[in-house]
């Protein structure tokens, strides 16, 4: 079987809770551009949640159910532990339309998961256990067919070893990398050539240049997108929150405001964004301007509801 698309990355469970505003405080921290704010709480304080939820998450996990939904023919390559939430995971999958044979199970370690702490209209902080997630391993791609690759933030050691791999194939890739990835700049500039779409968030995309130019400096979207084009990808997107997103092909840049929406959770966000993003481009290769208005529609209709998978959007509705 040849797939559209495979996406390779997290498949865990997400905790998501939320506090009111009043009981944490949002610090501004001018002095370290890569971590301009941080979410504090009285040490001690028995802190009352208001809401919870509890459902499948994980970057890989979140755009295979987002590219199903839009109607590819999609599978996940993940790794969960032999345990019930694992199987959960992957029944959850599977009834969401994604192919999860890929799906390798391992003894050392539990199936991850993510706690996910909302300040009510202040933003958030994640304390991930990537657990089984850091078994993932890639011994061989062969027999697997798929014209994209979608490859999200690896826990992994063995990541170097994966984007290598994945370099050799003849589909096309798209990259969202996480914060192991973004540290090891040596291993991850080697593979940016490979990529035909990098995305990234503001953040991650100011960290990397700020590490590859050893300087301190905050740049504009633009700025950041023409930077990063340089170090290799076809085709670069860069999400900026609520203020939209930009993309830029080496000739033409564009910018989209975001939409104006009523944010009851941002948690996958990103990932609607970015699988929304290629999704489009599967279908209209090269239109950039279409591509970041199926990204802006997907992200702003996930951050509607609770969970980073309930709002994504079908293709009838975007």
């Amino acid at each position: 079987m040849t797939y559209d698309i495979i996406t390779l990355g997290g498949l865990i469970q997400d905790i998501i809770f939320l506090i009111k505003k009043e009981d944490g405080l949002v610090l501004a921290n001018k002095k370290d551009p890569l971590r301009q704010k941080l979410l504090a709480f009285e040490q001690g304080a028995k802190i009352y949640i208001e809401r919870a939820f509890i459902g499948s998450g994980g970057g890989a996990a979140n755009a295979a159910v987002s590219f199903a939904s839009l109607g590819l023919k999609t599978a996940v390559i993940s790794c969960v532990g032999e345990d019930t939430r694992g199987q959960e995971l992957i029944d959850s999958s599977k009834k969401k339309g994604v192919e999860t044979k890929f799906i390798q199970k391992t003894k050392k370690e539990m199936t991850g998961f993510s706690l996910i702490c909302s300040l009510k209209d202040k933003g958030m902080t994640i304390f991930s256990l990537r657990g089984a997630d850091r078994n993932l391993k890639v011994s061989s791609l062969q027999g697997i067919k798929t014209k994209w690759f979608y490859i999200t933030s690896l826990t992994t050691p063995h990541w170097p070893k994966i984007l290598e791999k994945i370099s050799k194939i003849q589909s096309k890739v798209a990259f969202n990398p996480g914060q192991i990835q973004l540290k090891n700049i040596v291993s991850l500039k080697k593979f940016l050539k490979k990529a035909e779409v990098l995305i990234l968030n503001k953040d991650e995309a100011l960290e990397l240049i700020l590490k590859l130019e050893k300087r301190k400096k905050v740049l504009s979207l633009k700025e950041l997108s023409r930077k990063i084009w340089f170090l290799g990808p076809k085709m670069v997107a860069i999400t900026d929150g609520k203020r939209g997103a930009a993309a830029f092909d080496g000739k033409s840049y564009y910018f989209q405001k975001a939409l104006k929406v009523k944010a009851v959770d941002t948690t996958g966000a990103g990932d609607a964004f970015g699988s929304a993003f290629v999704a489009s481009l599967f279908y209209w290769p090269n239109n950039l301007k279409r591509a970041l208005s199926w990204g802006i529609k997907n992200s702003s209709s996930v951050i509607q509801k609770f969970g980073a998978q309930a709002g994504l959007l079908k293709k009838r509705n975007i």
